[in-house]
């Protein structure tokens, strides 16, 4: 597409925030017609747009015609967020397209629950093949006609809104209807799929505040945008008499959570033969909790269990040779299959089996295993941590960066233990929370969590999903309760992404200030250095750059707020985070 929009100076491509290039799908008949057709967002003369095209395949079967572009709808758009743009034929060989509410909060462009506007907040169905019997769309700026004034589409004569003349219980004009539409009031459908065996087309929806949902979706269905989140109210409510609410099937809350997470990403209904325990559910998972499960939606009622976990799943789809479940984990920049058995990785089961601590009971590391501090401390809930490293051999080193991260050897381990104060403000009531370990592979980086018994002697080890409890607190007189949270082990690589270095309070802006490291006092970058750990550092470290605390009065204003945002921000908002958004966090 790049290549393609350089011969059209007024046009580029927009990848950025939830843009790009976000949805394809294969003809039917693709095998004799070599047509598909791509979902994209292209900037127009500065303006935003999202553009729905056909192109063809071009004489070598793995390149696309560059030239063969027939554009269908091609919409303005106010934001970049929020556009849906999956593209899926259904068994009608029709073709679905998810569009979103444009985006911002609150449905603020006001597209959730009209019929009449533009190509916003719902679901589309259109005939590609322009079969006899279906009608040509309203006239709307955003449809693309031919030379013959009619658009490249028809519009399927049974589309439930065609000829209304009705809405939430308002009036409307025939003429003006988007007929397009076969299902309304979605905020961010973000993938949608159809059972190969039931043909019903599964849609998730991503929510704003509260919930995120799973819908059945039907013709002429109403999912209650932004009348409703899921099942809740939404920001937008009360919906009008006589409303009729298609609910979602199932809903979870927002948070970080075993069957929780905040942005759903739809999948697929499993129907291959390798795993018959799957047959019949729906493989789906969450964006930022990087939890996957499986929905049973059988005739009495829906059952939902956690299967895996990955970082950052933004889509899944089959393996066309066996029907396996694939997953694009966009933070690790791979397709994964899933596969089932037991995890490879025999973990050690208490932290003093991994042989960190040379004593549990006031945590003296072992030889080796080197305690360090950062300039300034991720925010972790009224949390006090301490820090340690340790790397495979004395053969191994990291190298040096000013401002990029630090490379590190595979085999690095980093230990972060958590304390908290049941009384804040009195050190005499820290109470012991869970130790985590990072550990750098070849292929990156993964995590594991021991939670500490309530005797303090021995933390064990959390399982794959994470573990929550609840912690009872005085603050400042008041007995509350806080829930606290042990990452699962894909919520650990959620956010030690390699964009932001691995290990996100290893780098310079982090090290360059004074602290012992082990026995040995001085700069921690300068005494890495000179013990042979790092190397490709300079000789001098004093104008190294380095981040604020807020209460470091010798820095601006201005720097104690650029480093407060890089340490709690910038590890997924930054470029190469994997992080959809255009915002930057970095000093």
């Amino acid at each position: 597409i790049p290549n393609m929009l350089a011969g059209r100076p007024s046009e580029s491509l927009n990848s950025g925030g939830e843009s790009g290039l976000l949805g394809l799908a294969f003809h039917p008949d693709y095998a004799t017609n070599g047509y598909f057709y791509v979902f994209y967002s292209v900037d127009i003369s500065g303006q935003l747009h999202q553009r729905v095209s056909r192109f063809s395949v071009s004489a070598n079967p793995n390149l696309a015609d560059a030239s063969s572009e027939q554009v269908l709808i091609e919409q303005l758009d106010e934001a970049g967020n929020h556009n849906g743009g999956d593209l899926q034929f259904g068994p009608d060989g029709y073709l679905y397209v998810s569009v979103g509410d444009e985006g911002g909060s609150n449905d603020q462009w006001n597209n959730s629950q009209t019929i009449t506007k533009d190509y916003f907040a719902g679901l589309l169905r259109v005939d590609v093949d322009k079969k006899p019997g279906n009608l040509e769309p309203n006239p709307h700026p955003s449809v693309i006609t031919n030379g013959l004034g009619n658009a490249n589409y028809s519009v399927p004569v049974d589309n439930y809104w065609v000829g209304a003349t009705n809405f939430n219980e308002g009036a409307i004009a025939p003429s003006d209807v988007i007929t397009e539409f076969f299902a309304v009031g979605l905020r961010n459908p973000w993938r949608i799929h159809f059972d190969p065996l039931s043909g019903e087309l599964y849609c998730a929806d991503v929510g704003q505040n509260a919930r995120e949902e799973v819908n059945i979706v039907t013709n002429g269905g109403n999912y209650g945008w932004a009348f409703f989140e899921a099942s809740l109210a939404g920001p937008k409510a009360p919906a009008p008499a006589g409303f009729v609410h298609s609910g979602p099937i199932y809903e979870y809350e927002r948070g970080t959570g075993e069957f929780e997470g905040r942005s759903i990403s739809g999948g697929v209904v499993y129907r291959g033969t390798t795993y018959p325990e799957l047959i019949g559910k729906y493989v789906f998972g969450d964006y930022t909790s990087g939890n996957i499960w499986t929905l049973d939606n059988n005739a009495t009622n829906v059952t939902v269990a956690r299967l895996a976990g990955t970082s950052g799943p933004v889509g899944f789809g089959y393996d066309p040779s066996n029907g396996d479940v694939l997953v694009a984990s966009i933070n690790e920049g791979q397709v994964q299959r899933l596969v089932a058995g037991a995890p490879t990785n025999d973990f050690p089961a208490t932290l003093s089996e991994t042989g960190v601590f040379a004593d549990l009971s006031d945590l003296s590391p072992n030889p080796g295993v080197l305690r360090y501090e950062p300039n300034l401390a991720f925010w972790s809930d009224h949390a006090i941590k301490d820090r340690w490293f340790v790397i495979p051999d004395l053969t191994n080193t990291f190298a040096f960066a000013a401002e990029e991260p630090w490379t590190f050897p595979s085999g690095m381990v980093w230990i972060k233990h958590f304390e908290i104060e049941t009384e804040r403000g009195d050190p005499a009531t820290r109470k012991r929370l869970e130790t985590r370990l990072l550990v750098k592979n070849d292929d990156g980086t993964y995590g594991v969590s021991y939670r500490w018994n309530d005797e303090e002697t021995e933390a064990f080890l959390v399982p794959a999903a994470g573990e929550d409890f609840t912690l009872d607190i005085m603050d400042d007189g008041d007995a509350v309760l806080q829930n606290w949270r042990v990452p699962g082990r894909s919520q650990c690589i959620t956010c030690h992404l390699p964009g932001a270095g691995h290990a996100l309070s290893f780098n310079t802006r982090q090290l360059n200030r004074e602290y012992p490291l082990g026995e040995f006092p001085g700069n921690q970058i300068a005494t890495l250095r000179d013990a042979g750990y790092l190397t490709d550092a300079p000789s001098e470290v004093i104008d190294l750059p380095r981040h604020a605390r807020p209460d470091d009065t010798r820095a601006s204003l201005e720097a104690r707020f650029r480093s407060y945002l890089a340490v709690n921000c910038a590890y997924c908002h930054q470029s190469g985070a994997g992080n959809p958004s255009n915002w930057d966090g970095g000093p």
